[in-house]
């Protein structure tokens, strides 16, 4: 991120504390008091998020907003965020969250449109970010695009040798990287010196017009990219840690994506499904109930691991 440029303090989920709050650094850009904000498209879930959040505590479960942590199958916390456009809400049990998207796949509801709502904006905006910018810069594509996570997850998240073996695979110069446009440049510098030398992207740069201009896009667990690529028809990869990817952000999603055979069918026909936790109100006319549904099937799959082991005397 260029070192001039405004961002407003509700794109960091610690500060907004929620998707009405992050909401509103869309108004802060359309009065041009900011130069990065939230695009349009997600105002439509502040609804769900009030409506979920009047339905919380939930007998003895919490919620919170965009975070990580590793609980138990017996979890306390449901989190929610946003994905690819849509409401998300998942346990914070990594193997609990994977689980509710294989009940979810393998259920009988047909499939309602989440993956026809995405294309449909990606033909009408050309363009499916999840920011509106000040100034973008064109940027040239390359064979291979790199998207990286912040810099606060960098380290934690990113495999050096996967990278290598992809600067390895494609060359050097056909391989570009791609910043997180919230960050800052100390974590990259340093990535960048490690490697001996990669291309970036400009920081003002779109990725979603790189993903298009790209032939195989490498991401990551933490990112809504992978999605879009693939409906792209982009050969599509990750570079993350194994130690580390069941505490990222989409995790239980990207899981499936990166290893099913057929990853857009597999979202479509999974995220139609109450017990995916993925919701949209200008999909689903009853949605509502979509949350009731969930709600209620989470608690049974919770409650099922109350006696189901034993943990010391």
């Amino acid at each position: 991120m260029p070192k001039d440029t405004n961002v407003s303090d509700n794109l960091d989920s610690a500060h907004a504390q929620s998707i009405y709050g992050a909401s509103k650094s869309t108004e802060e850009f359309r009065q041009g008091t900011t130069d990065i904000g939230w695009h349009p498209r997600m105002s439509h879930l502040v609804e769900v998020e009030e409506y979920v959040q009047s339905k919380f505590p939930y007998k003895g479960i919490k919620l919170t907003y965009d975070c990580t942590a590793l609980e138990e199958l017996y979890f306390d916390t449901i989190n929610y965020t946003t994905f690819a456009g849509f409401f998300m809400m998942h346990p914070m049990s990594f193997e609990q969250s994977i689980r509710q998207m294989a009940d979810a796949y393998a259920d009988t509801i047909l499939p309602v449109g989440h993956i026809d709502w995405i294309k449909h904006k990606i033909e009408k905006e050309k363009n499916f970010s999840k920011y509106d910018f000040k100034t973008q810069t064109p940027s040239i594509a390359k064979e291979a695009l790199i998207v990286l996570p912040g810099t606060n997850k960098l380290k934690k998240h990113c495999c050096v040798g996967k990278i290598q073996i992809v600067l390895n695979k494609h060359g050097r110069d056909n391989v570009l990287f791609k910043k997180h446009p919230i960050s800052y440049n100390k974590e990259y510098e340093e990535l960048d010196e490690y490697l001996g030398g990669i291309n970036f992207a400009d920081d003002d740069s779109n990725l979603f017009e790189l993903i298009v201009g790209s032939d195989f896009i490498y991401s990551t667990m933490l990112s809504e990219s992978a999605l879009t690529a693939y409906i792209l028809n982009k050969e599509v990869g990750h570079i993350d840690l194994l130690q580390n990817r069941n505490t990222a952000s989409f995790a239980h999603v990207n899981y499936y994506l990166y290893s099913h055979p057929n990853p857009v069918e597999w979202a479509n026909k999974t995220f139609a499904s109450p017990k995916s936790g993925i919701i949209h109100p200008q999909i689903e006319n009853n949605w509502m109930k979509k949350v009731d549904d969930y709600l209620e099937y989470i608690f049974e799959l919770r409650d099922f691991y109350k006696e189901a082991y034993r943990v010391g005397d």
